[in-house]
């Protein structure tokens, strides 16, 4: 543990590093780190060294969720040109003919 840090504000900022994902969006399990009667006891340095690998989370967070975007939108493209495959290719029925199926 980091000399001059609580041992449980330590522990936070080595669970923001290894599991950032916990910490996404409003996520409720870490919420009670930013209560104010939290706040109120840290010191200087603790609520810097939060803060910092709070701004880390957020970057992290930033990454995960454009990448997923794109994830999602080149899967979502591909299905589209699938599926327009699919239709082209599709039988059609001229006038006085038979249509077979295989």
């Amino acid at each position: 543990m980091s000399e001059g840090l609580n041992d449980g504000v330590q522990i936070i900022l080595n669970r923001m590093k290894d599991h950032p994902e916990e910490f996404f969006g409003d996520s409720d399990k870490w919420k009670w780190i930013f209560k104010e009667t939290l706040r109120e006891v840290l010191t200087e340095p603790e609520k810097a060294a939060i803060h910092t690998a709070m701004k880390e989370v957020r970057r992290t967070e930033i990454t995960v969720l454009a990448a997923a975007t794109v994830l999602r939108t080149n899967e979502e493209q591909e299905q589209s040109k699938t599926a327009a495959r699919g239709f082209a290719q599709a039988p059609v029925k001229k006038s006085g003919s038979a249509v077979s199926w295989k």
